[in-house]
């Protein structure tokens, strides 16, 4: 099992889906601490979509593509989920220290 990272953005299989949670193969970024992504069975994620939507801060937090994230994408801030750490397929890429904090910012007002 690879090392995963506070950060990272991983390719995850989110399938199957129930209801209107996002689906199929997608990146997501790692959000869980280090020490717990070493010590549990699974992670926490914000999955990323493709699909760009302008001005939806909470909810979405733009990411630009880079290394193996092919495309502009939104970190989908309301769909948070834990995640068996078997559902990660391979390192993409990291965002920034300043990206961390702002979808951290977005994910408090959303549940704040």
């Amino acid at each position: 099992m690879m090392a995963l990272y506070r950060g990272d953005i991983v390719l995850v299989d989110f399938n199957p889906a129930k209801g209107g949670e996002i689906g199929k193969y997608r990146p997501a970024i790692i959000i869980s601490s280090n020490d717990d992504n070493e010590i549990l069975d699974t992670i926490i994620v914000i999955p990323l979509s493709s699909v760009v939507e302008a001005n939806a801060i909470p909810y979405r937090y733009p990411i630009t593509q880079r290394d193996k994230l092919n495309k502009n994408s939104d970190a989908c801030i309301y769909e948070i989920r834990a995640l068996s750490k078997t559902r990660v397929k391979e390192k993409l890429s990291t965002v920034s220290v300043n990206e961390l904090r702002e979808v951290q910012r977005c994910l408090c007002e959303i549940v704040g």
